[in-house]
């Protein structure tokens, strides 16, 4: 499949996202976000920590070439906030195909 028949996917059938990087440059894009859910009871949702408690969900990004997403840059989506913990380009062939990534909600700080 070429880079414009997977981009008109995410726009017909995924979220509209917005990712900002490091520089604070932003930029908006289409993509398919969703949460990578456990099969078993060890998967937790909130984890312990010395310190409390923390968010242990994650979701799984896959996003228009045009949009490229590097680690700590933020991504809003449906009104969440996560980070990039990690990201890489797919490729096919030499073209870039899609953006493959795994984003962790972003802790609220009041």
């Amino acid at each position: 499949m070429n880079q414009s028949g997977l981009g008109s996917m995410f726009r017909r059938y995924g979220q509209p996202v917005r990712r900002t990087g490091r520089g604070g440059q932003s930029a908006e894009g289409w993509a398919f976000v969703r949460p990578i859910t456990g099969r078993g009871e060890g998967d937790l949702q909130v984890r312990p920590t010395p310190l409390g408690t923390r968010r242990g969900d994650r979701f799984l990004y896959l996003g228009e070439a045009d949009l490229p997403l590097a680690a700590g840059d933020r991504v809003e989506c449906m009104g969440t906030c996560c980070r990039v913990q990690y990201a890489q380009p797919i490729r096919v062939g030499e073209e870039i195909s899609h953006w493959w990534a795994i984003l962790r909600p972003q802790e609220v700080t009041a």
